[in-house]
């Protein structure tokens, strides 16, 4: 009763606030942590008790190694805040937005096109293959200039085209002699 004396001026929601933070009292959390590491993966364990009973949250990752060279194909890619800086200024985009995809998300495609662990490369090909989605850029190059992040969204473009459609060898002909 003296606590209430003393907070006498105080507004029943703060004397409420006060009551509720005595009886819930943060305690720190028993945490485990364990970590196993293999040539191609690592497996992270994060376990902890809860402060409102006798239960116990375990979080399992299995995180997959990637190769420094792999990993470095990634950079510039998804440093991408999808601003549509880059689709705003190209006209490309302005005439043909119906089927144009624009930079910003030919560069989000690209990204996952040229990463190391997808096992769906060919069906990511299959969709902007002989289709206008890629191929209405004309390279002005409008989406590398105006972009905050200083990315090269018209050189990404390229290098799907490049996937999209490898350039073949050319066939000579050997002339009977």
């Amino acid at each position: 009763m003296s606590k209430m004396i003393k907070n006498r001026f105080s507004s029943p929601l703060f004397n409420y606030r006060k009551i509720v933070k005595d009886a819930t009292r943060k305690t720190v959390p028993e945490r485990l942590y364990l970590t196993k590491e293999t040539n191609k993966a690592i497996v992270c364990l994060s376990s902890f008790k809860g402060g409102f009973g006798d239960w116990t949250l375990n979080r399992w990752y299995l995180k997959a190694k990637v190769h420094v060279e792999n990993r470095n194909r990634l950079e510039g890619l998804y440093q991408c805040v999808l601003c549509a800086s880059c689709t705003s200024s190209c006209p490309s985009y302005w005439w043909n937005r119906e089927v144009f995809l624009g930079p910003s998300v030919l560069l989000q495609s690209y990204r996952w096109i040229s990463e190391p662990l997808d096992a769906d490369l060919d069906k990511r090909l299959e969709l902007l293959e002989n289709s206008p989605k890629l191929n209405m850029c004309h390279n002005v190059m409008n989406c590398s200039i105006v972009c905050p992040k200083y990315l090269n969204p018209a050189h990404v473009i390229k290098q799907i085209k490049k996937e999209v459609h490898p350039t073949t060898a050319s066939v000579t002909r050997l002339s009977a002699s």
